[in-house]
This record gives structure tokens, C-alpha cells and sequence, in this order.
């Protein structure tokens, strides 16, 4: 259908967007574009990609059974790091996961392709530590400029989807160019404004983070997730949204960023949410 779908971050949340799209595809409803951040970058990516949503769905699996997939501790960094800062000496870590082992299981997954070289409309922000700009990468054409965004239409998109899931303090930032970028969520969490800046008119907006609370354990990766996401959610009260309707899936509360044991209870949330909804989604694209 001719509309666009932006899909908000959120960790391992983010996976109750594949039950979304599952739901909408069974409606023979899926989007014409789409735009994503951080968690939602995946799935745009993929879905841009022409990634099966099957094979989305075996992906989850994989990452449930055996999350260390993507998960590759700086130990060095982390060891010196203390000693660094104790002695008041220039501290050299960057982030607690370097993030190649992210990056190359998203490149199995989308074979290199630029994303230049998609024919599925997809926006995906990251935002530049050095200039503070949002660097937004697409594929469309851009009609109406937003401040503060530099657009770029070329780039390894399993290269743009880590930088886009780069939360600061958890992943390392990511070089590309001249820029050193992380996480999008830093300025655009759900990307409606990118997507309404490449003329796309009907949007639905889907936000996993709505009802995050910080898990009993209060280890440091859900803090600083927990942290971004109250900084994401009253970024996103602060900017004006435009999209037709706004899909707040209720989510298990304890689900968060690295979450991944949860992550088919997330899927399972997001498809039955997207069911009940479908109605208000046509209505609302009508």
C-alpha cells in the first residue's frame, strides 16, 4: 500500500516490529516505504532489503538462542578503562561492545548491498558525536530540507544500520567517512519528520518504548537504556508528528535492550497489538 511506516528503537523491543509487519502482511498491507531507528533500523534495513519476514523471524530466533551472535565485548578497553580513569589518564574506551560481530551478521544478511542500491523507499538516521547533526541515510529524493539533518544517499547499509544501533556508552561509535556515529535515537527515535521529508504523506508510526520501565536487576546497560529511552520519549513530545496514527504496542515492562530471552514474547505483543489495529490502520489510511 502506498504509505510509509516508521519504526521506533528499543533493544530487543524492537523485535515486537516483525509481529507488526507479520500482522500487516496478512492484510496484504505492508508499506511502500519505511524508516527506522536504532532496534527499527534492522528491520526497515531488512525489509528494504527484501528480506523475507520469515526469515526475520529466524533471525530472532537465533539472536534468542544464542545472543553472543552480535555481542562482542571490548574486555581490553574494559580492563584498562579503570587504571585510565583512576590516574586521571586519557581513557581509550568507547563503547562496552565494539560491535563488529553486530555489523557482520547484519552484512550476511543484506550482501553488501549500498543503500543506493534498494528499490524500497527506506530513511535511517544516526547522529555524528563531532557536529551533532543527524546524519540521515536514504534512497528517496528529498523535497522538503529539515534543519539540523544531512542527508546521504550512499552507503553500506549493514554499515548504517550498526551505526544506527550504536547507543552510546554500550556500542562503540562508528567511523563512516568523516563522521563518528551513533545510535539515531539521540535526536530522531521515531523517524516521522525524515519521512515526511521524501513526501511521504500517510505514515503510520509504531513506538515499542512507551512502556519501558527499568528492570529490578538495574544493571548499567538497562540504565543507560533506560535513560535513553526517557530522553527519546520526551524528545518525541517535543516534535511535531505527523503521522496518521501512532501504534503504542504494550510490551513486557522487564523488556529492554539486551533483553534477547524476551524476544518472541516481543514478536507474539507486536502481531497481536498489529491485529487488534488493523481497523484503526485502515481508517486511518483511507
Amino acid at each position: 500500500m502506498d504509505y510509509g511506516l516508521a519504526l521506533s528503537g528499543g533493544g530487543a523491543r524492537g523485535s515486537a516490529h516483525i509481529g507488526i509487519l507479520m500482522a500487516l502482511a496478512e492484510e496484504n498491507m505492508l508499506p511502500s516505504s519505511i524508516a527506522g531507528t536504532s532496534a527499527g533500523s534492522i528491520i526497515a534495513g531488512l525489509y528494504a532489503a527484501n528480506v523475507s519476514i520469515d526469515t526475520m523471524q529466524k533471525i530472532a530466533q537465533i539472536l534468542t538462542s544464542h545472543p553472543t551472535t552480535i555481542l562482542d565485548p571490548d574486555i581490553i578497553g574494559m580492563l584498562l578503562f579503570f587504571p585510565q580513569f583512576l590516574t586521571c589518564r586519557k581513557q581509550h574506551l568507547t563503547g562496552l561492545l565494539k560491535g563488529h560481530k553486530l555489523n557482520n551478521f547484519l552484512c550476511s544478511y543484506t550482501d553488501g548491498k549500498d543503500i543506493s542500491d534498494l528499490t524500497t523507499p527506506l530513511i535511517i538516521p544516526t547522529v555524528d558525536l563531532i557536529s551533532g547533526n543527524t546524519i540521515a541515510f536514504t534512497n528517496s529524493e528529498i523535497k522538503y530540507p529539515t534543519e539540523n539533518v544531512i542527508w546521504k544517499k550512499s552507503g553500506k547499509l549493514c554499515d548504517i544500520i550498526t551505526a544506527s544501533c550504536s547507543v552510546p556508552g554500550i556500542f562503540r561509535p562508528v567511523k563512516m567517512s568523516k563522521y563518528y556515529l551513533v545510535d539515531g535515537g539521540v535526536t530522531h527515535n521515531l523517524p516521522v519528520n525524515l519521512l515526511m521529508s521524501t513526501g511521504v504523506d500517510k505514515i503510520i508510526a509504531v513506538d515499542i518504548g512507551v512502556d519501558y520501565k527499568t528492570p529490578h536487576n538495574n544493571s548499567i546497560t538497562e540504565i543507560l537504556s533506560h535513560s535513553f529511552s526517557i530522553m527519546s520519549y520526551n524528545l518525541k513530545t517535543c516534535l511535531s508528528q505527523g503521522e496518521r496514527l501512532l501504534l503504542e504496542p504494550s510490551l513486557d515492562k522487564n523488556a529492554g535492550l539486551l533483553t534477547f530471552n524476551m524476544i518472541n514474547d516481543c514478536i507474539k505483543s507486536g502481531y497481536v497489538y498489529g491485529k487488534k489495529m488493523i481497523p484503526k490502520i485502515k481508517d486511518a489510511l483511507k
